[in-house]
């Protein structure tokens, strides 16, 4: 497997890759070596992967009404360039959700059966729309790349993952992680996305409370998962924190007169796979 991007960086060029970057939506400015059609490559080889360990579930109604949310919230991200697709993941054990390069995304049904409404649900989904719109994961997998560079120039090219076949390569970018800056943005665009949807923007606090509650009961554990991509999110109790404050950017008469669809959510979903 041969993709144009998947390159050792020679020596010359890390001066430049340290001193470029692309701009976010936020007006950020971070490294990121992958161009949108990478992006859109990227995605689509991990999508496939994922579709060879991971079972979609088997409810067209279901698939079809997430997709429709997940449209939504996609014609309210602030990029529009990459192809935004939703598939829900039969596994009620995995409260989760991720988004691949290229705007695909994957909800597991334990997630689902976690939220109270379609809002919590959107919140989650507007989040990881939050990711690709502002390239999380060019910027994620640039500096990996980074990393690997400086690790070929003092061990030995031998050493470096960059020389690994394009598998091993394919298995180190589904280990990547967003810093907490990166998962802070994604909270705010997607805060302002949930809220441009016409959702309720509290939701995405009322989430995050029901997962501190829900991580309380586990014993501070994180909860296992099947898979674990780009995952590694700020403290829980601070993310609420932060999402508190940005609650304080939209007018609260707005806010107050927007829905959660809680009704919608329970004869569509809960009814369904409880």
């Amino acid at each position: 497997m041969k993709l144009r991007f998947l390159k050792i960086l020679s020596l010359a060029a890390l001066p430049l890759l340290f001193s470029t970057g692309c701009v976010t939506p936020t007006g950020g400015e971070q490294p990121n070596v992958l161009s949108t059609e990478d992006e859109i490559k990227l995605g689509a080889t991990m999508s496939a992967e994922i579709d060879k360990e991971e079972k979609p579930l088997e409810n067209n109604a279901i698939q079809v009404y997430v997709r429709k949310i997940g449209e939504r919230l996609a014609d309210q991200s602030p990029r529009q360039d990459v192809p935004y697709s939703f598939t829900v993941i039969d596994n009620p054990e995995v409260v989760n959700a991720f988004a691949l390069p290229g705007g695909h995304m994957y909800v597991y049904t334990g997630l689902m059966l976690m939220c109270d409404n379609e809002a919590q649900l959107a919140s989650v989904m507007a989040h990881e729309i939050g990711h690709v719109a502002a390239k999380h994961h060019g910027e994620a997998y640039t500096r990996q790349q980074m990393i690997d560079a400086v690790r070929a120039v003092l061990l030995g090219p031998r050493n470096s993952a960059m020389a690994s076949g394009g598998s091993q390569i394919l298995g180190q970018l589904f280990q990547l992680r967003f810093s907490r800056a990166q998962e802070n943005e994604a909270d705010a665009i997607g805060m302002d996305i949930l809220f441009r949807a016409g959702y309720k923007p509290e939701s995405m606090v009322d989430f995050m409370q029901k997962l501190a509650s829900y991580e309380q009961e586990q014993g501070g554990r994180p909860q296992p998962r099947a898979l674990q991509f780009f995952a590694s999110h700020p403290a829980t109790a601070d993310r609420i924190t932060h999402l508190n404050a940005l609650l304080q950017r939209y007018p609260v008469e707005i806010r107050n007169q927007s829905p959660t669809y809680f009704e919608r959510y329970m004869t569509n979903v809960l009814d369904v796979l409880q």
